[in-house]
């Protein structure tokens, strides 16, 4: 696979990509996380897009709490010059995810919306507390993803 061809992702540092999980084309990480990916990302000279709320089942299952989201496109001009978009979008992206987790209780968000896959998990002797996780999307400059289309 050629440097242009690799996930962007894989320009993180290996710890921090280790602790992702890969469903289809999208990463996403625990919530704990992601304040370092950002900063990973930053210093990876890659933008912080964004993401949403994810419950992973272990059955192969993904709840997305669509509306728990962070979009750094809303609020950060692509006319930047590049290392100012980077930090601009890291900046807002930590923000935003903090200003997410004071305003919403994840877990209840997911309980609610997701109840019989919920029930079900927890029938099962799980944990939706450990299949809680943010995915997150990069931007290398040349690529440009669209969460929107993923």
């Amino acid at each position: 696979m050629t440097e242009s061809m690799r996930p962007t992702e894989s320009r993180l540092p290996l710890d921090v990509l280790q602790r992702a999980s890969l469903r289809g084309n999208e990463y996403a990480w625990p919530i704990e996380d992601i304040p370092k990916v950002i900063e990973a990302a930053r210093q990876a000279n890659l933008a912080s897009i964004g993401g949403q709320l994810q419950f992973r089942l272990p059955d192969g299952g993904t709840c997305e709490c669509y509306w728990i989201e962070v979009d750094t496109y809303k609020s950060v001009p692509a006319s930047l010059p590049w290392q100012e978009r980077i930090n601009q979008t890291a900046a807002v992206a930590l923000a935003d995810f903090s200003r997410r987790l004071s305003k919403f209780d994840f877990v209840a968000e997911g309980r609610q919306s997701f109840a019989e896959h919920f029930n079900r998990l927890e029938a099962e002797g799980g944990d939706p507390t450990q299949t809680m996780c943010f995915v997150w999307y990069l931007d290398d400059g040349e690529s440009s993803p669209d969460p929107a289309q993923s």
